[in-house]
Parts: C-alpha cells; structure tokens; sequence
C-alpha cells in the first residue's frame, strides 16, 4: 500500500493508515506530543496499516538550532556539547 502523508497544526502524519486518523484522535496526537516534549516520534498501527505521526519543525527553527550548536561547539575552549532528551 502506498504511503501517505498529512499535515496538520505541529505536527506530520506519514504512513498507509493516515485516512484511519480522524479530526478528533489527531488533536488528541498533537496533544500528546505538546504534553511530552521529549517524544519525537508516535507510530500507530491501524487494521489499514502503520501511521507514524511526528512533530512538524519549520525549518527555519531547525536551521537555527544547528547554527546554535555550531557556534558554542566552535567556542575556543569547548571539547564536547551533549544534549540530552528530558525523560
């Protein structure tokens, strides 16, 4: 089956089981990742098949978070930066 992907507010739905996410249990997906902000990444399986909802980063955002870590990582000084997902 073929894949397909859907977006909506925050966030990206991919997957063969996309027309099984009604309206109401999207909200309620989205809402799950805002009250969780250490989950990247929800996979659902539907009797049509996988669906794997993620949140949806404007580029712009992710291009500055690299620029970010690029900038304290060339700091004369620093040897390493980790950064660590909240559990």
């Amino acid at each position: 089956m073929a894949k397909i992907a859907a977006w909506g507010r925050l966030g990206l739905m991919v997957g063969s089981g996309v027309h099984r996410i009604s309206p109401d249990l999207w909200d309620r997906l989205v809402r799950l990742l805002d009250l969780s902000p250490q989950t990247r990444l929800i996979e659902i399986e539907t009797d049509q098949g996988g669906v794997s909802v993620s949140r949806d980063w404007p580029s712009d955002k992710m291009e500055e978070v690299s620029a970010i870590e690029a900038e304290i990582q060339s700091t004369p000084g620093i040897i390493r930066m980790t950064m660590f997902q909240a559990s």
